[in-house]
């Protein structure tokens, strides 16, 4: 028989053996993790020098920074103007011009730190974005260790994976009620190449006309003032002539296979059935203009219907509306595709989670279940760089597969948000951009699709 004291031995361990913490989950999942990560990382170090060969046009690794941004630092204090192949403003070469003193060895060295710490910070600002469990956060790892243009931008040390960062930290810092220091963020991203002004459409659609404030006048500090104490007033507004001009010399964008601008993929197409549609690239252009006029509109609806995640899902149009009105639209310019992705992917899950066993009563609501997910993964595989290895650098790009990628993204992205964005108080509806005749496209499209 046991005795009283063998009793309270065996209840003490067993509360002690209670009292014990767990093991985190994410603990324990660390071993999972860093095995998914070292898969792309493997096939990455498997197959880089067949992907550097196919990327004929950057035959060395950072090619870009050894052709344009190195020489501008060189340059910008000596010339005062911006060398043959560089676009961005005046600011950016200020910042360059760090790098000339280190040496090219040195600064190639840090160039690639600063590579490294900006995807590491693209992943932390998704994480921070957006409050999925693990398997969505690794996805997210996946999707972008593996996406064509994140891996092309390291390649070439191209500088959209900063852009992508300050206008995500814009979204950060902004929901932490930091103006000041988003603005300085999106301000950031708009001295490179001066299209993340579209991602202010937002808070306009909110009428947050504190921060629109602070984003103008953060613009003006990054784009006129600092160059303009740092280099004088004249010599930048020589740096933005020279710009301009070469703006207006760009011509040659239009005959590249690797644009994925809007009117350029159409030209492509018309050009492969034998049809010369070079005529109509100005209507092209008014089309793509009048794409993204409607998803600013439905950056205003998603708004002003106060959804949930409305910030987010507003991003994320203004991400897919980018090669409707980028002239160029190179790869490099679809890093946020990741985003998008794996955005949608958890919204998706998400509706599913909320009404389990909705929609199975209909064939069409069933169709309409599916859609977006046929839609996301076939944009996975048109992204990813597994796919890429199938047609070659240069076939990849004129079939326009990245583009196709941000299109399905778009379509599915509006097959999720056209009823609940349409769904718009009386009170607020009259506010609308687009009124009349979208109300009345919402109020049909949300019948039929409900």
């Amino acid at each position: 028989m046991s005795t009283a004291s063998d009793q309270e031995g065996v209840r003490r361990g067993d509360q002690e053996q209670t009292l014990q913490p767990k093991e985190p989950r994410s603990t324990r999942a660390m071993p999972f993790v860093t095995g998914i990560m070292a898969l792309p990382f493997a096939y990455h170090v498997r197959t880089w020098g067949s992907f550097a060969t196919v990327r004929d046009i950057c035959p060395i690794s950072f090619c870009d920074f050894v052709d344009y941004y190195y020489p501008m630092g060189e340059a910008i204090f000596r010339t005062g103007l911006p060398v043959s192949g560089f676009l961005y403003s005046p600011f950016i070469a200020i910042l360059l011009a760090v790098f000339p003193p280190l040496g090219l060895n040195a600064s190639l060295v840090l160039w690639g730190v600063l590579q490294v710490l900006f995807v590491s910070l693209y992943v932390l600002l998704f994480r921070r974005l957006v409050p999925a469990g693990l398997p969505i956060q690794l996805l997210f790892v996946i999707l972008t260790l593996t996406s064509y243009p994140l891996l092309l931008n390291l390649m070439a040390g191209q500088v959209s994976v900063f852009m992508v960062v300050g206008i995500l930290g814009m979204v950060v810092l902004y929901q932490r009620e930091r103006r000041a220091a988003a603005a300085g963020s999106v301000a950031f991203a708009v001295s490179f190449k001066y299209y993340p002004i579209i991602f202010l459409a937002p808070f306009a659609a909110r009428r947050d006309t504190r921060f629109l404030l602070f984003a103008a006048a953060a613009c003006g500090a990054f784009l006129f003032v600092v160059p303009g104490l740092v280099l004088g007033g004249g010599d930048t507004l020589r740096f933005y002539g020279s710009l301009l001009d070469a703006f207006r010399d760009s011509g040659w964008v239009v005959v590249n296979p690797h644009s994925q601008y809007f009117p350029h993929v159409v030209l492509r197409l018309a050009d492969a059935t034998g049809l010369d549609a070079h005529a109509l690239l100005p209507l092209l252009r008014w089309i793509g203009f009048g794409v993204a006029a409607v998803n600013m509109g439905f950056v205003f609806l998603v708004q002003r219907a106060r959804l949930r995640h409305a910030d987010l899902w507003s991003v994320q149009l203004v991400f897919l509306t980018i090669p409707f009105v980028l002239k160029t639209s190179w790869a490099i310019d679809f890093v946020f595709i990741s985003f998008t992705q794996t955005f949608l992917a958890w919204q998706l899950l998400e509706k599913e989670k909320a009404t389990p066993g909705a929609d199975t009563r209909a064939t069409r609501s069933q169709a309409r279940r599916r859609t977006p997910w046929f839609l996301l993964l076939v944009s996975i595989v048109f992204s990813n760089i597994l796919f890429v290895n199938l047609f070659g650098f240069v076939g990849y790009g004129t079939l326009s597969f990245l583009f196709c990628a941000d299109l399905l993204l778009l379509a599915a992205s509006y097959v999720e948000l056209l009823p609940p964005a349409c769904r718009i108080s009386p009170k607020s509806r009259h506010l609308a951009v687009i009124s009349g005749q979208t109300a009345r496209f919402c109020r049909d499209s949300a019948s039929e699709m409900s």
